[in-house]
């Protein structure tokens, strides 16, 4: 594929798609324009743009807080400290606007960047400067300003005396609501008060995912949102008593919905779906745009209820007493609604004696699996739920006047992004039909979001910008993307005037496409990206065949797809632990409690093994499935039997068992004496090691012992975003390696002292790691590029795999170097000693590989006098922008580097006998998955390349997943699986993706032979 085939590729697969129509349509396309004077506009908020967390005055808030702790809760732990720097470049931003055509700008103050103790005795000039050029230039422009007092920063001084649970707050925001009005209410004359607070209560201080991380669901969330109120009421009144006469301006609220769809007809699931709607929307609305204000009546009803049943004096909701009734009820001139996507609700009783908001409600969610995914695990596409909410809310609020200030779509920053543009236009048409069919009272349409940002808890993993914005480039800039022309174009015909000639309108195919048509579309989309070759290639694809006996598996890990978390004597382990913790870490606040089922299932998985062809299956075991506390004193026989069935089922189809005794789910009583950072865990995993080879090596001939050590000790005892989520990093993620290293050295001398001779199997470990390419070729940037991979394959690899054993001596060095200038005695870096050193060194019979990705290094220096295992590598890491992305945000598709890495451990281990495995593609589901097909295509031939053309001595390689599982911290929002697994259906039935037939004709070929004909 030349450059100019890959631009033609492009431009046709975005005609094909562009023809499939909506994703989900109730109704045809409806052509027309909005009503005259409708407004259309763009928004973003302070934190997730602005950057400059500390300059010029500003103060700390909650985010900056938040992010800045070890364990930050952000999924790709980034930060908002830069963003896409809209402090320093919001005239781009400007320039973005007047390009899209927008009438209006939707954007928030930052409070602690105006008052940085949030108090009014000390206000930050150089603040307010910063808007009043940012109003003057939208001004300027001929763009109104739509100001948000308030999107989710809280100054962090206020937080330190309870926040949005201490009611001083309410004054306090009067004042700064008063400064923002006499400071810029001479050219702003809309105001919104409030930013979905229900986002700020239920997650902040309910849930506690989102900053400031309080967890009190259904109690301090009540509080929060109680104070939030009044607090807008303070400001309305404020800009009602004192400007609005001079000023003429308006003030209201946005708040944040989904539509509540009844999952049945039944009158129970009807009744929760209209709970549901009150529980979320009128939790916020009723008191201000309802006529007799005050919480919802079903909400106070239940609440109530199962507060008396919980043992509670009074309702854990709190009352406002008529004389705040009166004073917040009206107090908004528009309803300011931010709506995304669609829920199904059900009736449903949550069982036990706890306090929460979900719990309150007897209602449970979920999303038809039918519905089209995005980059955000929340947001499915569901354009008529759109339109059903606005007229709920005409309908309640009696024709109440309402501007859209927020809608979009997330996905992973294509600038070519056809789904974006596709929501757009579906979700806006909607809209349109409300006005136009339904009546509804809606004056205008915000798109969010004009750019890339942080988003929130996702950091910047999901996007949802008109423009893309580079993170990794230090000046930030904007390109417009495709989406973005796409909603110009709507503003500028100001909806979807018909065309001329309807016959060959390309938006009439978008409004009559069929069921049968779409599978049409679907299919000629395959067939036009299946012609687009590799997403990156260095070199030709090459044709040939593996070697006579090379193997081909899949792979899982126990606590992704088991389930059965305590069934049948199991014991709890970290995984449980985190994720049963209110803040359990999970992208989805999902669990591996049930997963996919595996524990019942296990024959569903063989057959879709022996559907695919494999000659191996690489499973792990469950320790706490097999010794509940981690020690030998009890045994689960259960637990035992369970592993010998799946053995034999799968001996009976023809595949090998390859069994992992340690896959990151540590028993947790283990972990209460230490975990991996007590030393007697060696002997313990050996008496568990020891277990395993007796009750299974008579069947099990290959043995992993640990997977990915480097994951387990950096982001469980280091970083702490994995279980059990201890933080220390360049101290305590050291001393879990030097365990886990001795750990594995014991296992395998347990195997050949006693098994070896008798069982004749073969034991190894398998290893992570992505290869590093210098980001330059300048000296620095080459060694820093060796120095990233002896820290992270090197770490675990050079004691077992070398000829000297013991650490690296370039870590070893540097590690030293900087525990020295840090004022520690000796390195931070434990010692192995001799006798270690000698009795680790080659516990090996294979090399066992994980690789999915590449990154680039470039030498720099980390200020500050903290530890890090980053900062003792003296580099930096990141990955080029252009590499295609997957549904995982460190996950680029990258397939040259493959080869580069299994030739750099074959020349650094001399030739050692390697087998990969896993190596696989994120996305969100897709059955129809052409991206991982690609990936598999590509990343398997450049290893063909290394045996074939350099030499490397492979003889096996792991396809990660057989089936979509719990994906550690992304829980459910990413997927690997060759099959899928419907999450959502108790029976957790599985489905063969295109990938798996691409897979399994590879495994038939063993390769890739030449065609025919050329």
């Amino acid at each position: 594929m030349t450059p100019t085939g890959s631009k033609w590729c492009l431009a046709l697969v975005l005609l094909v798609v562009g023809r499939c129509g909506p994703a989900v349509a109730q109704d045809d396309f409806l052509y027309g324009t909005f009503p005259d004077g409708f407004i259309w506009g763009a928004a973003t908020a302070a934190y997730q743009i602005e950057g400059a967390w500390n300059e010029n005055g500003k103060g700390e808030n909650i985010w900056d807080f938040m992010t800045h702790a070890y364990d930050g809760g952000i999924s790709d732990n980034s930060t908002g400290d830069i963003a896409a720097d809209s402090y320093n470049k919001y005239l781009d931003d400007v320039a973005a606007l007047k390009e899209t055509g927008v009438n209006f700008y939707r954007f928030s103050l930052s409070w602690s960047r105006i008052l940085p103790t949030g108090r009014i005795d000390q206000i930050n000039q150089d603040g307010i400067d910063y808007y009043n050029n940012v109003i003057n230039a939208l001004l300027d422009n001929g763009i109104t300003p739509l100001v948000t007092l308030y999107h989710w920063d809280l100054p962090q001084p206020l937080q330190e005396i309870g926040g949005w649970l201490n009611e001083e707050v309410v004054d306090i925001f009067g004042d700064y609501a008063n400064l923002a009005f006499s400071s810029f209410g001479d050219r702003v004359k809309s105001w919104i008060t409030f930013n979905e607070p229900w986002v700020q209560s239920v997650l902040g201080y309910g849930y506690g995912g989102n900053a400031p991380r309080i967890v009190g669901s259904g109690q301090t969330d009540y509080i929060a949102a109680h104070n939030q109120i009044k607090s807008h009421a303070r400001a309305w009144h404020i800009y009602d008593d004192n400007y609005r006469a001079t000023q003429n301006g308006e003030i209201g609220i946005t708040l944040d919905s989904g539509w509540a769809e009844p999952k049945t007809q039944s009158a129970a699931d009807i009744e929760a779906a209209e709970r549901n709607m009150q529980f979320k929307l009128g939790w916020f609305a009723h008191p201000i745009f309802s006529v007799d204000g005050d919480y919802p009546p079903v909400m106070k009803e239940y609440v109530a209820r199962h507060s008396a049943e919980e043992g509670f004096p009074v309702s854990r909701l709190p009352e406002f007493g008529q004389t705040w009734v009166d004073y917040i009820k009206g107090t908004s001139d528009f309803f300011g609604l931010n709506h995304y996507t669609s829920a199904l609700a059900e009736y449903s009783v949550w069982e036990g004696n706890w306090t929460s908001y979900d719990k309150d409600q007897d209602v449970s969610t979920s999303a038809d699996p039918s519905w089209p995914s995005s980059a955000a695990p929340w947001l499915k596409v569901v354009p008529w739920g759109f339109r059903k909410l606005v007229n709920w809310i005409n309908n309640e609020y009696n024709g109440v006047r309402l501007i859209v200030t927020e809608n979009g779509y997330a996905d992973l920053g294509e600038i070519n992004d056809v789904d974006r543009a596709n929501y757009y236009t579906s979700y806006i048409n909607e809209l349109m039909k409300a006005i136009n069919l339904d009546g509804c009272n809606i004056y205008g349409y915000t798109a969010w979001s004009i750019i890339d940002n942080f988003e929130w808890a996702a950091g910047y993993s999901q996007k949802f910008g008109l423009y893309s914005v580079d993170f990794n480039d230090p000046a930030r800039p904007r390109t417009r993307k495709y989406s973005a022309q796409v909603y110009a174009q709507i503003i500028a015909d100001n909806g979807f005037p018909a065309p001329a000639k309807p016959r060959r309108a390309a938006r009439q195919h978008f409004a009559i496409m069929t069921l049968a048509g779409g599978k049409w579309c679907l299919a000629l989309v395959l067939l036009v990206v299946g012609r687009c070759g590799p997403a990156v290639a260095q070199d030709d694809f090459l044709y040939g065949t593996f070697p006579d006996g090379f193997i081909w598996g899949a792979a899982t890990a126990a606590y992704q797809i088991e389930g059965g978390w305590n069934e049948d004597g199991k014991g709890e382990n970290i995984w449980d632990f985190m994720t049963h913790a209110f803040d359990g870490g999970i992208a989805d606040y999902s669990t591996g409690d049930v997963a996919a089922d595996s524990y019942h299932k296990y024959l569903d998985d063989v057959a879709a093994l022996k559907e695919t062809g494999v000659n191996f299956y690489r499973f792990s075991l469950s320790w706490s499935r097999i010794l509940p506390t981690g020690r030998i004193d009890q045994i689960n026989q259960a637990g035992i039997d369970y592993y010998n069935n799946l053995i034999n089922a799968l001996l009976d189809n023809g595949i090998t068992p390859l069994v992992t005794l340690y896959h990151w789910d540590l028993p947790q009583q283990l972990q209460e004496t230490g975990g991996w950072l007590n030393e007697e865990v060696v002997d313990i995993f050996g008496d568990y090691a020891n277990l395993a080879f007796s009750s299974f090596g008579d069947r099990v001939k290959s043995w992993i012992t640990f997977n990915e050590p480097w994951v387990q000790s950096e982001l469980g005892y280091g970083y702490g975003g994995n279980a059990p989520r201890v933080v220390g990093s360049g101290q305590t993620d050291y001393i879990a390696a030097h365990n886990q290293i001795k750990s594995h050295a014991r296992a395998w001398h347990i195997y050949d002292d006693n098994y070896r001779a008798t069982q004749n199997g073969e034991i190894g470990i398998t290893l992570d790691s992505g290869w590093i390419e210098p980001k330059t070729q300048s000296a620095a940037d080459i060694e820093a590029a060796e120095r990233a991979m002896q820290f992270k394959l090197g770490w675990f690899a050079h004691p077992i795999f070398s000829v000297d054993g013991d650490y690296p001596p370039i870590m070893k060095e540097y590690v030293a170097r900087h525990s020295a200038e840090e004022g520690y005695p000796v390195s931070r870096l434990p010692e192995f000693g001799q006798t270690w050193v000698d009795y680790i060194k080659g516990t090996y019979d294979f090399f066992g590989l994980n690789h999915y990705t590449t990154e680039l290094a470039e030498y720099g220096i980390r200020e500050g006098n903290y530890t890090s295992y980053d900062k003792d590598q003296d580099l930096y890491k990141s990955q080029d922008p252009s590499w295609p992305a997957s549904a995982a945000p460190w996950l680029k598709v990258v397939p040259w580097g493959f080869r580069k890495l299994v030739n750099w451990i074959n020349n650094e281990f001399n030739g050692v006998r390697l087998i990969v495995t896993e190596n696989g593609f994120a996305d969100l589901g897709e059955i129809n998955d052409v991206d991982r097909a690609n990936y598999y295509t590509n990343y398997i031939n450049e290893l063909m390349k290394a045996i074939n053309l350099d030499g490397c001595n492979i003889y096996g390689y792991t396809a990660w997943s057989i089936i979509d599982n719990f994906e550690w911290t992304a829980g459910y929002s990413q997927k690997f699986g060759l099959y899928g697994v419907d999450f959502n259906d108790p029976a957790r039935p599985r489905t063969r993706k295109l990938s798996a037939q691409v897979y399994a004709q590879i495994i038939a070929d063993n390769g890739f032979p030449a065609p025919a004909k050329n």
